[in-house]
């Protein structure tokens, strides 16, 4: 016999709890005596289900175990003819038997509680990494639509730049920022504009850039300028010479009232 494959076959464990048949109890107690590793087995089995048991058990009330023990009394009167000796007997091997239901009953109730608190735990963890992973798929959902929107930009932009229909008028700074830049796109033929700032200091509060069109020397309004990278659609015209950028009130002006930042001539 291979004593390692019987001691994993579970029936050391079902001898100790009483849960082995009469005649597996006999074997369990047969190769204990000729095998000292299996003997060894059980004594270690023996003693760490008592340290359980003793230490987490829950003892059951005392009517519980009183009205077994009626029940158990009263079945046997009515269907044992020997008397008080059965009925003693009986008692004697059913409280055996409550014994060793009480072990299994308290040993199956840590196992389980341990499984409970092992998966709980587990599960715990998997949810928070399931929240964690939806909020990096989340940011990175987010990250990539920000590189598509600008990379559609970009290619929006080199499509406009390389075409010969538009017109690119360079705005250079004037006395108010000669520093600052600006670049606008016209196509005379579809009268789009598209402008793109390069540099220029930021807007007091309440204040916002305007673009103009200067049409038969007369300024005309294209909108009010959002700043950002790329370039930005405006409003048509026709028949444009030039192009400037001025301070308004936010929201702007018909006609301009704030100084010119920036000019550029067709």
């Amino acid at each position: 016999m291979n004593s390692n494959e019987y001691i994993a076959s579970g029936l050391l464990e079902a001898y100790v709890l009483g849960l082995a048949s009469p005649e597996e109890r006999k074997e369990v107690e047969k190769y204990a005596s000729l095998y000292p590793e299996i003997k060894l087995e059980l004594e270690d089995i023996e003693k760490a289900i008592n340290m359980y048991t003793s230490e987490y058990s829950i003892k059951p009330p005392s009517y519980l175990k009183e009205k077994i023990f009626k029940r158990i009394i009263n079945e046997t009167i009515t269907s044992s003819p020997t008397g008080i000796k059965s009925i003693h007997n009986t008692t004697h091997a059913n409280k055996q038997n409550f014994s060793y239901w009480s072990i299994a009953a308290s040993f199956l109730v840590l196992v389980s509680g341990g499984f409970a608190i092992h998966f709980g735990i587990r599960a715990g963890k998997l949810d928070s990494s399931l929240s964690i992973m939806n909020k990096e798929n989340s940011a990175l959902s987010d990250s990539i639509k920000v590189i598509s929107s600008g990379l559609a930009q970009l290619q929006s932009d080199a499509a406009i730049l390389k075409d010969p229909m538009y017109k690119i008028v360079e705005l250079k700074g004037l006395k108010a920022a000669p520093e600052s830049k600006a670049m606008v796109c016209w196509c005379p033929a579809d009268k789009k504009v598209y402008v793109e700032i390069d540099k220029l200091p930021a807007a007091p509060q309440g204040m916002q850039y305007q673009l103009w069109a200067i049409v038969d020397g007369k300024p005309v309004s294209e909108g009010m300028l959002t700043m950002g990278n790329g370039l930005h659609a405006m409003k048509d015209v026709d028949n444009a010479q030039a192009f400037a950028i001025t301070l308004e009130k936010e929201g702007g002006n018909p006609t301009p009232k704030g100084e010119m930042y920036v000019m550029g001539t067709i």
